[in-house]
């Protein structure tokens, strides 16, 4: 009973918190765009980042289990690992270019928000899903989608300004986008396998050709193209992050929603 009663509790301080933590990131878009100083606009992405780490764990307590099971919970996770990359990786992301991280934060927070409360409903674990391999297999692939986020923002940003690739804001650039694609391929791959091998644990087979599992493979060959141009021209490397890009959006959102499977529960 007692358990049940913080569980309760945990849920009913979860969404006015993240109401707060959406202000707090608006507060620093805000600040950013003004162009106060630095600190300021850290100051307060680091309070907001507190208060998002409040409502992770509250969800976590509520719900019984790690905030990664469905689409509200993993939105959560993924706006809190790109604001965490943001303050401790700032001095690799120019200013200039920071309100496009932030306005990412704030469309993904917003978007929990705005979801409807059947989608938020915490629910207890399947069987399949109480298993080690999930602490492995989930977060591998939100690394990989935090990285592929900012590998996006530096490709539209080359798109939109990259008008001499061989400039040295443009060679700084393209290096970061390149960086990212890296990271990002290796941690989707390291999800791919070790999906794979839960897969098998808990159903018999390591591949099925469930929706999921092919739109996951067809995310890393498309970023496979990256590594595989013969005449890696930056314009051509900056479509292809974008492709891929949408191609994990249609993963994570349109597998989900439009087809059906045994990941339709994520």
């Amino acid at each position: 009973m007692e358990a049940t009663q913080i569980r309760y509790e945990s849920f009913k301080v979860e969404q006015p918190l993240l109401i707060i933590t959406a202000l707090l990131y608006l507060i620093a878009f805000v600040i950013l765009l003004t162009g106060a100083r630095d600190r300021f606009c850290l100051g307060v992405t680091w309070i907001a980042i507190l208060a998002h780490l409040f409502v992770l764990i509250a969800r976590s307590v509520s719900a019984g289990h790690p905030p990664f099971t469905n689409l509200y919970e993993t939105m959560l996770l993924l706006s809190f690992l790109v604001a965490l990359r943001l303050v401790f990786w700032r001095r690799q992301i120019d200013s200039r270019h920071r309100w496009l991280i932030l306005s990412m934060i704030l469309a993904m927070v917003g978007a929990a928000i705005l979801l409807p409360s059947s989608l938020k409903v915490a629910r207890p674990l399947m069987p399949a899903l109480n298993s080690f391999w999930m602490y492995i297999h989930v977060p591998a692939y939100f690394f990989g989608y935090m990285a592929l986020i900012l590998a996006f923002i530096y490709a539209l940003i080359f798109l939109f300004q990259g008008k001499n690739e061989s400039s040295s804001e443009m060679v700084s650039l393209l290096k970061k986008m390149n960086n990212e694609v890296k990271i990002a391929f290796l941690f989707l791959n390291i999800g791919l396998v070790t999906g794979a091998i839960w897969a098998y644990i808990s159903w018999g087979n390591y591949w099925t050709w469930d929706p999921k599992e092919v739109w996951a493979l067809i995310n890393i060959l498309t970023l496979a193209v990256f590594f595989h141009l013969v005449k890696p021209k930056a314009t051509k490397k900056s479509l292809i992050v974008i492709l891929a890009f949408l191609t994990v959006i249609f993963t994570y959102l349109g597998v989900s929603f439009l087809l059906s499977g045994i990941h339709s529960y994520a």
